[in-house]
């Protein structure tokens, strides 16, 4: 049997107010589990957002809310776009092929219950000079084994997307989930940066990062926030 993995996202511009968690948990859990017998679900941490000194300006897109299910056919997404229709006025649907190129030790808690740490999901857009094959050699082959020793991630998801499921979708090309412990690991640039054993001097990493991020990304079709994870019915990892 074929099986999808499907993204739905909702998106968001500026404050959007408090997010009702319970709800929004109350309804994945309610999607036939025949049909979605996998739900995970991420929720944007408003404040560690607006503590991220790579914050984007408020105008902004970004993820507010995610929901991620893996089911035999994914061509509708009626019932995954009722989760978060009415967190805001914008939604997505993409069919991602995943992989977890760092898997690291999950904890499990029960579900309604956030996992511990902190999840920074990227909705990426490659560069405007590369065709997509040339975005996913140098995200595999470059970007990704420097973000792997420099940054502390003890996960590292890579959702490529096979297909969109919403017309007006922001034209992206991947959604990565990168899993840190604390908040701290990313709020503390000498920690966010200063996981290379050979490089003492995080700043270097720093800009090491920051000189290869626009050879394959467009950073403003780049939509980026910082995320809490919540398990929904046996999720699988990454999702």
């Amino acid at each position: 049997m074929v099986v999808e993995k499907v993204i739905v996202v909702a998106l968001a511009q500026g404050d959007v107010g408090p997010v009702d968690v319970g709800r929004l948990l109350d309804r994945a859990g309610a999607l036939d589990p025949d049909r979605y017998p996998s739900v995970s679900m991420q929720v944007e941490d408003a404040d560690a957002t607006d503590r991220w000194e790579w914050r984007r300006p408020p105008t902004a897109w970004r993820p507010l809310v995610t929901v991620a299910a893996w089911t035999d056919c994914a061509d509708d997404v009626v019932d995954l776009a009722a989760v978060v229709a009415d967190v805001t006025v914008r939604w997505a649907g993409y069919v991602v092929t995943e992989a977890v190129p760092r898997r690291g030790d999950r904890i499990e808690v029960p579900v309604g219950s956030a996992r511990p740490g902190l999840t920074v999901t990227s909705m990426l857009k490659r560069a405007g000079s590369l065709d997509r094959d040339a975005f996913l050699r140098h995200w595999y082959e470059v970007h990704m084994p420097m973000s792997l020793r420099i940054h502390p991630q003890h996960t590292y998801v890579r959702n490529v997307v096979s297909r969109v499921l919403t017309p007006d979708a922001p034209s992206i090309d991947a959604i990565c989930e990168e899993g840190l412990a604390t908040v701290d690991d990313l709020l503390d640039p000498a920690r966010f940066f200063g996981a290379d054993p050979d490089e003492p001097d995080w700043t270097r990493s720093r800009a090491l990062i920051g000189a290869d991020v626009p050879q394959f990304l467009d950073p403003d079709g780049t939509l980026t926030s910082l995320m809490n994870e919540y398990p929904v019915r046996n999720a699988p990892f990454g999702g």
